[in-house]
């Protein structure tokens, strides 16, 4: 349900809430600049009314009212009006599937820059940079992503790990201690290695950095930072994995930008002496 027809069926709505229902709709994706303060001012109501009215919506927070929003706005001025779980059909061409491919790699761009945490990023960052070794457990289709992660650490000099097996994760995990940062991807937070690993990196004081949708921070809090997704795909109906691969890819591609940002000549220099052991044969 959008957030259009979640203001309109909510029960319960004070005179003013309605009042606010209707100028949030009006504000749309001009939101996405505005803090929480800066809502209430411009819409006549005080902060704790703006929470208020989250929750009647079934809402977390003012954060999600502005995905909610901004997803209505891009879906709306998006012509293509993508599905985001089944994006093309049988009759799609090739230039309707580019079409649409783009609409969902705009909306679920979208929406995750929305609900990322430019401080939790930042702070996500200075765990790496103050690690010894950044462990990364993950599994299924975000392994890829996972492991290209773990290689451009190694190309900026930061030991890293990354093992497919839950084995191997197990004994990463025994074998870490505080001077490790752990990074935990699971989209849907519901991944079964996390039952074993995330006990054990809590007994071992590792600092964890959670990527994943809301719902996944919901049902594992209390860790180090979280990094968070959007939460557009279904986990059952759908043709593949489109948006949620895209969303963790920028979330990591974002992550290891800010990381290198931080440490920036000392990461420049151990790739420039690198290089002439990693370049293509044949190239200058």
């Amino acid at each position: 349900m959008d957030i259009k027809r979640k203001i309109s069926e909510a029960q319960g709505l004070t005179p003013t809430e309605q009042q606010l229902g209707i100028a949030a709709l009006a504000i749309g994706e001009d939101i996405r600049g505005l803090s929480i303060k800066e809502f209430a001012a411009r819409t006549n109501v005080s902060v704790a009314s703006v929470h208020r009215f989250c929750k009647k919506l079934g809402l977390e927070g003012f954060k999600d009212l502005k995905v909610e929003l901004i997803r209505l706005a891009t879906e709306a001025g998006n012509r293509r009006d993508v599905d985001i779980n089944f994006p093309f059909d049988a009759t799609s061409s090739p230039a309707q599937v580019m079409e649409r491919m783009e609409g969902l790699y705009q909306t679920t761009l979208a929406e995750t820059q929305e609900l990322l945490d430019p401080t939790q990023l930042d702070h996500a960052a200075k765990l790496i940079a103050n690690a010894r070794q950044v462990d990364i457990y993950t599994g299924s289709h975000n392994l890829y992503p996972a492991g290209m992660f773990r290689d451009r650490l190694l190309s900026a000099g930061k030991s890293a790990t990354c093992h497919d097996g839950g084995e191997a994760q197990v004994r990463t995990a025994l074998a870490s201690g505080t001077d490790h940062v752990a990074i935990v991807i699971s989209y849907s937070g519901l991944a079964p290695n996390l039952k074993d690993i995330l006990p054990i990196l809590s007994s071992r004081h590792v600092p964890v950095i959670v990527i994943g949708t809301p719902y996944c921070a919901r049902i594992h809090p209390g860790f180090a930072a979280y990094l968070t997704v959007s939460d557009h795909e279904s986990m059952t109906h759908r043709i593949t994995q489109f948006a949620s691969h895209i969303a963790v890819q920028y979330v990591l591609d974002s992550l290891y930008s800010s990381y290198f940002a931080k440490d920036y000549v000392r990461c420049s220099e151990f790739l420039e002496r690198s290089f002439p052991y990693t370049r293509l044969p044949g190239l200058k």
